[in-house]
């Protein structure tokens, strides 16, 4: 990600004004720990410096992703009654 800001040629401040998440964020981001940062952040971040199309890539690329094997939800919802406040 830093890589991809400084081609861009602008400061950590910079990106995150234009992604609109704090400098904390972007940061942490750079720094390689990520903990405590939303994924929303993440991703704004990707999107911002253009680079989110080559991180989905590498992660489809991943033989550790296998995508055949996630599970697809075909149960039906079911209707739950209506609680009332007697009922709490």
């Amino acid at each position: 990600m830093k890589e991809a800001r400084l081609r861009m040629g602008i400061r950590q401040t910079d990106l995150a004004e234009l992604a609109g998440i704090s400098l904390r964020a972007v940061r942490h981001l750079e720094g390689g720990n990520a903990e405590g940062v939303s994924l929303r952040d993440f991703m704004l971040a990707l999107f911002t410096v253009g680079i989110s199309d080559r991180v989905f890539q590498a992660l489809l690329d991943d033989p550790a992703l296998d995508l055949n094997s996630l599970e697809i939800n075909t149960t039906k919802r079911v209707k739950l009654p209506r609680s009332n406040a007697e009922d709490f």
